[in-house]
């Protein structure tokens, strides 16, 4: 309080104050302002025809019309003459069978003359029923975040400057003040422009973004099954690619900035994440905040990331890479630490927490980061197997499936359920997607672009790689262990050198894993479960997120040494610092070329202008279902069957029915879980898989009744989503307690 108070009386910080509150109260104004219609659709002529003038704004443009053929036509705004970026607007598709479009737009500054331009494309049947637009309140919020952002930073930066100068700040905390920072700005540099590069799974990742948003919109928050893929069919993505840390970008978009700027937004979240998370692991194992930054900087920095960011858009691999650290610092701790010391049995919250971050992320990442888990304990099968650790590392599985059971569960239900198209990459030969020798040596990382190096080799190669600093670094281990026999170490650094050989030996074995001379082809044809675990990798490359975990952990323990002794004639602090120098400027090179060199961009400033089935490979969807069959069509019903009323909200649907008996196959992609029943009596109707993997909802003979179809998943599912919560708040509640006993014993202390 008195550091506040000191800050408060500060006569120019009250002025700034002062300013802030101006903005916050400008921006507040603006949430009460003038939305809704604001054209309506008696101007429709004029709407389509002169124009309308409306002032700076966040709009959504809305056209009724009928159509019978799908995708053909298309609809936005525009300006006859446009003034230097004031409008941003996609034209969004028309879909057979709703009526309705929407297209969200963004005028930068006041326009005349803004009209509604319908593209038919050769649409005979295309024909207009009205147009209107509605305002909204976007804008504010925008301005609104950018002001409370802005003020903390700037208050925050301005505290930090009058605490210097009461006392000065140590150098090693002002290096983590601003370095953190400073890493994922450099690490963000390709997200600091008006566009998104295009990676390979881009717009599957910003439809999923889209799809969330919009069920937080409509008040949906534990979404299963999402209603906006696949023409309102909905698709299994939330239960089988976790989406927890999508609510970040999410919750941008629903604050008002377009899908573009909120995906830039999340990179940057995600850079900055990465550095504090790998900072706060590595300062932690080796309890030096030099050796924290200087991990921090490898891994942070590390050119795989970089290019699962920008090449790939691996959203939920580069995300799961935010806590491969913290299982490097919760096992380092398992294995180093006196297993019978006072707290040692907490040790499995860290791991706990880093597989959580991953599940949660990219199953993908935590079935590699598990199996070289599995194998780290064989290895280390001794203390594996001491009463404590196995207490330990049990401890560890069971509260990680505790914490997640609301999601392994369903997801696990629905994976046994049914086939899948995932289950087609079992027999794919994974092999030749292996990297070159060539790769892992490949220091210089430019954009590159081709991947398929059985073909091209290393021409135009993506890159993919550890990178030249932790190469370095491995040599410089190595010669470090070569001049310091057992004799001359403490019992401190045999400890961290063998813990530093093993994970060097194992980040080694697993790199040679991502090269194309690994036998997984052999391995998938000897065994079917090889297969299966082989085709789910897809890539061998994936590993190399792994492999460079495992690498920075030696290369801190060479930086602990560097910094307690020195080196001949340098010290180590200087050679840590060159080593630092070399990752900065080897990343400037790579996120520099990738500006300069990837020329396929998207500006996305409407969501629906990513259409509906933007799914990749299908991989969620069931077995006999047809992307082609995923149209907004109407209920399909057998004979005998007659239906005088529909109305249908999401994955939804009520009816009137009236059957001798039969089925309707309502337009639904049928996952288990749906559920129909008599809203009369509340009898449940058989529901089952139709025609094209529909739902099919099959009457009794003589039923007649309003009936309602729905998703509701298991009972089970809600079992396990009490377990996570019941866990997650007694954790919270131990953290609390503990904490106040801990202030209590320091009071009667003093």
């Amino acid at each position: 309080m008195g550091k506040m108070s000191e800050f408060i009386q500060n006569r120019k910080i009250r002025i700034l104050l002062c300013v802030e509150l101006v903005l916050l109260f400008i921006g507040v104004a603006g949430l009460f302002g003038k939305h809704g219609i604001v054209v309506g659709t008696e101007e429709t002529d004029r709407l389509l025809g002169e124009g309308v003038s409306l002032p700076a704004g966040v709009y959504t443009a809305r056209l009724y019309y009928d159509t019978e053929e799908d995708q053909v036509s298309a609809f936005g705004v525009a300006l006859d003459v446009e003034p230097y970026r004031t409008l941003q607007c996609n034209f969004a598709p028309l879909y057979a069978g709703i009526q309705v479009g929407e297209c969200q737009f963004y005028l930068l500054d006041g326009v005349e003359h803004l009209r509604v331009e319908v593209l038919d494309n050769g649409a005979e049947s295309l024909q207009v029923n009205g147009a209107e637009i509605i305002a909204g309140t976007g804008r504010s919020r925008v301005f609104l975040f950018w002001v409370i952002l802005g003020s903390l930073l700037l208050n925050g930066v301005l505290m930090l400057a009058m605490e210097n100068r009461r006392q000065r700040i140590p150098a090693e905390k002002k290096l983590v003040i601003f370095g953190i920072p400073g890493l994922a700005l450099l690490s963000s540099l390709p997200v600091l422009v008006d566009y998104n590069m295009i990676g390979a799974d881009l717009v599957f990742h910003l439809m999923r973004i889209e799809a969330l948003a919009e069920h937080i919109l409509r008040g949906e928050l534990a979404v299963r099954i999402e209603s906006m893929w696949l023409a309102g069919h909905g698709y299994a993505n939330s239960v089988f690619y976790g989406d927890t840390f999508l609510l970040i970008p999410a919750l941008y978009r629903l604050l008002g900035f377009s899908p573009d700027v909120a995906y830039r937004l999340f990179v940057v979240t995600v850079n900055l994440a990465t550095a504090y998370i790998a900072y706060l692991s590595f300062s932690k194992c080796f309890r030096s905040r030099a050796v924290g930054m200087f991990g921090c900087v490898l891994y942070t920095l590390m050119p795989y990331r970089i290019y699962n960011i920008y090449n790939r858009a691996a959203v939920g691999e580069y995300t799961a890479m935010i806590f491969l650290p913290l299982l490097a610092w919760g096992f380092y701790r398992i294995y180093t630490e006196d297993s019978g010391q006072k707290g040692y049995l907490w040790n499995w919250l860290i791991p706990a927490a880093g597989f959580t971050g991953i599940i949660q992320s990219h199953a993908l990442t935590c079935e590699m980061a598990g199996v070289f888990v599995v194998f780290l304990c064989l290895f280390l099968w001794k203390k594996t197997f001491s009463p404590r650790t196995l207490q330990v590392l049990t401890l560890t599985v069971v509260m990680t499936a505790a914490i997640n059971a609301w999601f392994l569960v369903p997801f696990l239900d629905l994976m046994m359920a049914d086939q899948y198209y995932f289950g087609h990459n079992a027999n794919v030969m994974i092999q030749n997607r292996g990297v070159l020798p060539a790769h892992l040596f490949y220091t210089l990382q430019a954009g590159g672009a081709s991947s398929r190096f059985a073909e091209t080799g290393m021409v135009d190669t993506e890159p993919i790689g550890i990178g030249m600093a932790l190469l370095v670094c491995v040599v410089l281990w190595i010669g470090l262990c070569l001049r310091h026999s057992k004799e001359t170490l403490t019992e401190e650094q045999r400890r961290e050198k063998k813990a530093a050989n093993i994970l060097l030996f194992l980040g080694c074995v697993v790199l040679f894993m991502s090269t194309c001379y690994f036998p997984w082809d052999a391995l998938s044809a000897w065994n079917r479960l090889f297969a299966t675990l082989n085709g789910s990798l897809q890539f061998p490359t994936r590993l190399t997120g792994i492999a460079g975990t495992c690498m920075v952990m030696p290369a801190c323990v060479m930086a602990g040494w560097a910094l307690r002794e020195n080196w001949k004639t340098l010290t180590g602090k200087w050679v840590l610092l060159l080593i630092g120098a070399v990752a900065v400027i080897f990343t400037t090179y790579q996120v520099n070329d990738l500006l300069l060199t990837r020329g396929d961009f998207i500006k996305l400033y409407s969501g629906q202008g990513v259409g509906h089935s933007a799914v990749l490979g299908a991989e969620y969807l069931p077995e006999g279902a047809s992307l082609e069959h995923m149209t907004y069509h109407a209920s399909v019903l057998s004979e005998g069957v007659e239906m005088t009323s529909y109305r249908k909200k999401g994955l939804t649907a009520q009816a009137h029915v009236k059957a001798d008996s039969g089925y309707i196959d309502f337009p639904m992609l049928y996952y288990k879980g749906y559920e129909a029943r008599d809203k009369a009596t509340g009898e449940k109707l058989p529901v089952g898989k139709g025609d094209n993997v529909d739902v099919r909802v099959e009457f009794p003979q003589g039923f007649e009744g309003e009936i309602q179809v729905r998703y509701a998943g298991m009972w089970y599912w809600h079992v396990a989503e009490a377990v996570s919560g019941i866990t997650v708040v007694g954790l919270c509640g131990a953290a609390i307690y503990g904490r106040m006993q801990k202030r209590g014993i320091m009071r009667v202390q003093k």
